[in-house]
């Protein structure tokens, strides 16, 4: 039997998210996989879903909740609340309680889950190993001449600490295994989907179409670093903008969780050094409800 609990912090609202944990019965600490979810928050309909997958791969999942009352712009990533601050903070926390091993997480996400994973991914690229982003409305693209969070460029003109870490970071982010998922019905342009001339004319209209943008320009990008890249796009058939469908109906759950052995990750070597922004310790923080 798999072990299934809510992981929370009580006394630091705004600080660290809860989360569902799902660990092996035996008590294995392969790498864990970490779903985030999109602006619907389904947490517990998501942990439902990919519960008989990490079951038979073996592997932990973490389903972490960012609440909108604390996180309501999450999928930035590095927001306003420091939604990346946040997932740092669960992850020590989890480790600490020796939930976790010390090695690198998979990440993944759906929809607005997705846009914090890649971009988290890039800030972060040495504590993720495999990254599977499905169905997010718009990306973060490897385009120097964009300003944030549209491509790698400061918005204000002047170099700053999240521009040079996107632009130092880039050849370690796209040095891994990347996959991208989206329904092949997602098509719509709901409210939802961020849109503008401007983000038509870099992203695409839809869904479908910005996944093969993104993943064309990653591609590039790889090349020019010098990487052979390894960056799949799966359209699943005759799903729409569903996490549930993209699960029943187009087998997301089998690209979310891979086995252990089916990983391609980026070696790491040796402790990597704390960003300059990394969030203080709990310890130095005072109770809060915002990060």
């Amino acid at each position: 039997m798999q072990s299934v609990t809510r992981f929370f912090r009580p006394g630091v609202p705004g600080l660290v998210p809860d989360a569902w944990v799902i660990e092996p019965a035996e008590g294995r600490r392969a790498a864990p996989v970490v779903a985030v979810h999109g602006i619907a928050r389904n947490v517990e309909e998501i942990v439902d879903l990919l519960r008989p997958r990490a079951h038979a791969t073996g592997r932990t999942l973490i389903v972490p909740h960012f609440a909108q009352d604390h996180w309501p712009r999450y999928q930035r990533a590095c927001c306003d609340q420091r939604a990346d601050w946040a997932l740092l903070r669960l992850i020590a926390a989890l480790r600490q309680d020796a939930r976790l091993g010390h090695g690198p997480f998979d990440l993944s996400g759906f929809s607005g889950g997705a846009q914090f994973a890649h971009r988290f991914t890039w800030l972060y690229p040495h504590l993720v190993g495999r990254l599977c982003a499905t169905a997010p409305g718009w990306w973060t693209f490897p385009d120097h001449t964009a300003a944030w969070p549209y491509g790698m460029a400061a918005a204000t003109g002047e170099p700053n600490t999240q521009s040079f870490r996107l632009q130092t970071n880039l050849r370690r982010f796209l040095d891994r295994q990347i996959v991208v998922c989206v329904g092949s019905d997602d098509t719509g342009r709901d409210a939802n989907l961020r849109q503008s001339p401007a983000i038509d004319a870099q992203q695409g209209r839809t869904r479908v179409e910005r996944a093969q943008r993104w993943c064309g320009a990653a591609r590039a990008a790889a090349q020019a670093e010098g990487i052979a890249p390894a960056i799949a796009l799966r359209i699943l058939p005759g799903c729409r903008h569903s996490f549930a469908d993209c699960i029943t109906d187009g087998g997301l759950d089998r690209d979310l969780i891979v086995p252990v052995s089916g990983r391609r990750s980026r070696p790491v070597s040796g402790a990597p050094e704390a960003p300059d922004d990394a969030p203080p310790a709990l310890s130095q923080t005072k109770e809060s409800t915002a990060a």
